[in-house]
């Protein structure tokens, strides 16, 4: 795991917080996105935890090139911004997750670990206000998808990923990754990320309904 943080008290503070869990390796600290992209690319990481302002651009940056280059690298993004265009645009470019640094330590640790087992996390706060955007429903989307698809949209929202959606279902990986892709098409979105904001966006589901 790396982490990226222009602030040393933060980046160190995360850091120790981190290297204290079990099963949890931090193999590098970096304050920059050329640092980052650099480290992403000579590492590959299994996770990167990156905030979104950062001195010579965004950490938005340092996602666009991993998805960009198809490194193996989740991304979380860690932010003191809850604005939203800041939110959507680290989704949009592929990130798998976005908190904000109010969050407590053990539901930081507990996102930590549902990203890197491939999971999804979007802080409760911006859950809640996407929810609260209120658009108008799209009733051809919602009509076009399956009982079982708003099973696995739930599973999503959720956080679960998709071995963890096909236990909790009954079901097998495959299937679940059929329908996750299936998922992606009817929305029109092109990640897990993507698809959450949409379904929450569009009251196809509530936060709520999804615990």
């Amino acid at each position: 795991m790396v982490v990226v943080d222009d602030h040393t008290v933060v980046r160190e503070g995360t850091r120790q917080m981190l290297e204290r869990e079990d099963g949890i390796e931090v193999v590098g600290e970096v304050s920059s996105v050329a640092d980052a992209i650099d480290l992403a690319q000579r590492l590959t990481p299994r996770l990167m935890v990156i905030d979104v302002e950062l001195p010579d651009g965004s950490g938005v940056d340092v996602v666009r090139h991993v998805v960009g280059t198809g490194l193996p690298v989740r991304c979380l993004m860690l932010s003191a911004h809850d604005d939203y265009v800041y939110f959507s645009e680290a989704l949009a470019a592929g990130a798998n997750g976005y908190l904000l640094k109010t969050i407590g330590t053990d539901e930081f640790i507990a996102a930590v670990r549902t990203v890197a087992l491939g999971g999804t996390v979007i802080d409760g706060v911006l859950s809640h206000r996407l929810a609260g955007r209120r658009r108008q429903p799209e009733e051809r989307v919602a009509d076009a998808l399956t009982a079982r698809e708003f099973d696995v949209i739930r599973g999503l929202v959720r956080g679960r990923s998709n071995k963890e959606i096909a236990r909790d279902l009954g079901v097998g990986l495959r299937t679940v990754e059929s329908y996750v892709s299936a998922v992606l098409a009817k929305l029109g979105v092109r990640s897990r990320s993507e698809a959450i904001v949409y379904v929450l966006e569009h009251h196809l589901i509530s936060p709520n309904s999804a615990k």
